[in-house]
């Protein structure tokens, strides 16, 4: 056979999908076109694979211009996608910020703290009933009262406390006396030598200037006190040659010593001496009781008795009437104090036994040594007598005292007095109060129909629950007490006053009512553990006198 020649040879049927030799080597060897673009992967593997085959640096190439476009649009994008979140971000931040500064300007207005447990020393207070030796002068006509001492002197027995003159007769007979004592002074001077007292009125007159002559060299820089020690020792030794002179009997005297006796004569009609029967210290107040509480009827003096006296005071200028009282004076400086104590105070205790009384006067508190007397012990309380020596005559105008023993420490959760204000909360009878679906609320009377309505306790007692005026219910609203056909219609009408904190847990102000077990002049000490109460470290208020409930703190 022969060869097929190129004349010859038939051309080869092609195949489906296969290209003739001369198509697949134009394909392979043309460029590539400038608007052809290689995919994504081809543009990073496959070129790269093509150019290292043929030895080639694909970089040594410029990159066609939608390829830079498309780079440069890729970059902003990316620039716009890093910074929205920052831009985000920082408005965020400022926001916050500023938040942070109002909620401190905010706080700044209203101080809050936290609760927690702490004591406070608050001794347990008791009263007593002054019991002292004493008696009450009174006027023994009508007149006005002229005093010789002041309260809290010492008054010996017999002596002329006052004296109580009729001011319209005893003026006129004591300007003609006062003019005769110096007639007859004038008299006397003048005879001083005749006089049978002659040696005695000498010597009184050396007494004088021995004693001027004694203050002479005194001066105000140490203490001016010895002038008014002078003047009294002055005018004894005037007043003593003055009676000596006028008390004496001379022929050429005898008329107007005569005359003076009728003015004395006359004027002591006219006014009347108030003596003390007995010496002790003068008091200027008196309450009735004097001669009710005294040292033999301290047996008898029953707890009715203590606190129900009444002080009253002398006017010292004011004119008084017949039976008036003048004047008290207490004899002993030995004072009682009966007071009814709880046994738990007084276990242990004996007839005899030495105790510190610590008295209330006003803002002071005077500690005092006693001694127990008697102790009658009762069914809850004993009856104690104190007697003591010790500072009776502060006490002389009361007649009431209020003491305590040591200190005693109680402990609760400590809120400073500030922070407590007082409410007027609604109260209602714990049978007003019904359940349904876990709920506590009231019926609410509408018509014929009743409705019920949820309430909001915020305190209770054995008897009542309390809720907000500016709650649900309000007052003047109808409401069903009791259950089944025992129910009848209760008007809600009763407010009672409740001291209570505002709690700061939330950003509103919420009052909580409290139970103050104790309290002293800067903090309370309030019971806890209570459903509707203030808990362990909760905050409150710190001063709550301008807040309202509900009121936003922050």
């Amino acid at each position: 056979m022969e060869k097929d020649s190129s004349k010859n040879r038939k051309k080869r049927p092609q195949q489906k999908g296969q290209r003739e030799p001369s198509q697949q080597k134009r394909q392979r060897q043309a460029p590539q076109s400038m608007g052809a673009y290689p995919a994504k992967g081809s543009l990073y593997s496959t070129g790269s694979a093509y150019g290292q085959n043929r030895g080639e640096r694909i970089n040594s190439q410029a990159p066609p211009q939608r390829e830079v476009q498309r780079t440069r649009k890729r970059t902003r994008h990316i620039r716009v996608s890093r910074v929205l979140p920052m831009f985000v971000f920082m408005v965020i931040a400022i926001y916050l910020f500023g938040q942070m500064i109002t909620m401190t300007a905010k706080s700044s207005d209203v101080n809050v703290e936290t609760i927690d447990y702490g004591g406070i020393d608050t001794p347990a207070r008791y009263t007593g009933l002054i019991v002292r030796d004493e008696y009450v002068t009174t006027s023994d006509r009508t007149g006005q009262p002229f005093y010789q001492f002041s309260e809290g002197d010492y008054i010996s027995k017999n002596a002329v406390v006052c004296t109580v003159k009729d001011t319209s007769s005893t003026v006129a007979l004591e300007d003609k006396l006062d003019k005769l004592d110096k007639d007859i002074l004038k008299s006397q001077k003048s005879r001083s030598d005749l006089s049978v007292f002659s040696e005695d009125i000498a010597r009184i007159e050396e007494n004088i200037q021995g004693a001027v002559d004694s203050y002479a060299g005194k001066t105000t820089k140490t203490d001016a006190s010895y002038f008014y020690d002078l003047k009294e020792q002055v005018q004894g030794f005037m007043t003593q040659r003055n009676e000596i002179w006028l008390t004496e009997n001379v022929d050429s005297l005898t008329q107007l010593t005569e005359e003076k006796t009728q003015y004395e004569q006359q004027l002591a009609q006219s006014m009347s001496s108030i003596r003390s029967e007995e010496s002790g210290i003068l008091a200027f107040s008196y309450d009735g009781l004097e001669e009710t509480f005294t040292p033999e009827t301290l047996d008898g003096v029953t707890k009715g008795q203590i606190g129900g006296s009444k002080t009253k005071y002398i006017s010292k200028a004011k004119a008084v009437a017949q039976g008036d009282p003048l004047f008290k004076i207490v004899t002993s400086n030995l004072w009682y104090i009966v007071s009814y104590l709880p046994n738990s105070e007084v276990l242990n205790w004996k007839k005899g036994q030495s105790k510190i009384l610590n008295l209330q006067l006003d803002d002071d508190v005077l500690k005092i040594n006693t001694k127990i007397e008697s102790i009658e012990l009762g069914d809850k309380e004993t009856k104690v007598v104190f007697s003591s020596y010790e500072q009776m005559d502060r006490f002389i105008g009361r007649r009431v005292v209020e003491f305590y023993f040591e200190q005693t420490t109680i402990e609760g959760l400590k809120v400073p007095n500030d922070a407590i204000v007082e409410k007027s909360l609604i109260r209602l009878p714990k049978d007003c109060i019904t359940e349904s679906l876990g709920n506590k609320g009231v019926l609410l009377v509408n018509g014929s129909n009743a409705k019920f309505l949820a309430i909001t306790i915020v305190s209770y007692d054995d008897e009542y629950d309390y809720i907000n005026q500016n709650g649900e219910l309000k007052l003047g609203d109808v409401i069903l007490r009791g259950t089944g056909e025992n129910a009848v219609h209760y008007t809600v009408s009763d407010l009672t006053p409740k001291p209570g904190v505002y709690v700061a847990n939330s950003s509103m102000a919420k009052f909580v009512p409290i139970d103050i077990i104790d309290q002293n002049q800067e903090y309370a000490i309030i019971r806890s553990g209570t459903a509707y109460g203030l808990q362990a470290y909760d905050l409150i208020v710190s001063d709550a006198k301008n807040i309202t409930d509900g009121q936003n703190l922050y």
